[in-house]
């Protein structure tokens, strides 16, 4: 990103900023703005947040609406200009001027990897929530998968239309089976190819971290699809929605000492996180996206002593990626290592010397 332009983001007044192209270091109190600053830019990038899905609670507080420009710039020094303002009539988001009609149309445009807090407690917490970190890796690079899974989510929002209303539901299963198998079936795959970066990131942190990924695919074993929700149809009828399939996928995991997600400690859940990101980002950048991923680092110290948190940011540093990294207070390693310095307080950005 070359430039970010932010009006009543949270706590945000208006910033105009042009970070570096390397690391870029955020130091402030907590409450001041860092996150939002992050957040500003991953709407931008994506049209929606990390850290909540309700939009209305981004607006500054007093205000009627936000506005976010940012300009990014591809491989070959292209830049293009994505914007989203929203207010009391809604959401609105452009690219290059080009009004677009959803926010996934910007999902493939720049792959952004937010390391932070909030998905720390989702990823513990929500299948949901593991099932998109499986799903983003694949939106960005295999694009039929994408287009997939949207006709998926599409039948399957009329399937359950068709089950609430007594309607037959049998015309949707076609489209469902198909798209659906070939989700499941990419799932897999990537699955079995980021098991191996998991465990080139644990030896590379020297986390002594040994960890097994175990895929879920959403519906009972040694049942293929079609007939499973041909058994479920009566079930499914009374719930009056698809109780089991893809979407209902889920991403688990297995220690050495045969803890898991469950059992582990706050610790131990971030430090899994780091790492299936970081597998996930390695994955990526083997398949060479255009333009190159963005990371964001938001207080990555807590729960985390200084050895794990110097090993993640060397990691990232060899990548050469544009990284935002926040801080509650000038650390001397931290400030060392930054392209480029900025304190944020009370709303404002500004330029810090190092």
């Amino acid at each position: 990103m070359t430039r970010l332009i932010a009006r009543d983001v949270r706590n945000l007044k208006a910033i105009d900023w042009r970070p570096a192209p390397g690391l870029n270091l955020l130091v402030g109190p907590n409450g001041g703005g860092k996150t939002s600053v992050l957040e500003a830019i991953h709407l931008a990038a994506l049209g929606r947040s990390f850290r909540t899905r309700d939009t209305s609670q981004i607006v500054r507080h007093g205000t009627l609406g936000l506005s976010i420009s940012a300009w990014f710039e591809t491989p070959d020094q292209r830049d293009f200009h994505v914007r989203m303002d929203r207010d009391g009539s809604g959401t609105r988001l452009s690219l290059d001027g080009r009004q677009l009609r959803a926010a996934s149309e910007l999902a493939r445009t720049l792959p952004i990897l937010p390391l932070s807090q909030d998905g720390v407690r989702r990823f513990r917490m929500s299948r949901g929530e593991r099932r998109s970190l499986l799903d983003w890796g694949l939106f960005h690079v295999e694009p039929e998968f994408h287009r997939s899974w949207v006709r998926y989510h599409t039948a399957l929002a009329q399937r359950n239309a068709a089950l609430r209303s007594g309607q037959p539901s049998k015309p949707w299963l076609e489209a469902l089976v198909g798209d659906g198998e070939l989700l499941t079936k990419s799932r897999e795959a990537y699955v079995l190819r980021l098991q191996s970066h998991v465990e080139r990131v644990s030896e590379r942190l020297e986390l002594g971290l040994e960890v097994t990924l175990e895929f879920s695919r959403g519906w009972r074993d040694g049942l293929p699809l079609a007939a499973y929700w041909s058994e479920a149809e009566n079930s499914d009828r009374k719930l009056g929605y698809t109780s089991g399939g893809p979407h209902r996928a889920n991403l688990g995991f297995r220690s050495r000492d045969r803890l898991g997600m469950e059992q582990m400690s706050a610790g131990q859940a971030k430090l899994l996180y780091l790492v299936l990101r970081l597998a996930q980002l390695d994955e990526l950048l083997d398949g060479q996206p255009e333009p190159t991923p963005i990371v964001f680092v938001d207080d990555l110290a807590a729960e985390l002593d200084n050895r794990h948190v110097t090993a993640v940011l060397a990691t990232l540093a060899a990548h050469k990626l544009q990284r935002f990294v926040t801080s509650p207070a000038f650390d001397a390693d931290l400030v060392a290592d930054a392209d480029a310095l900025f304190h944020v307080e009370q709303g404002a950005l500004l330029s810090a010397p190092h």
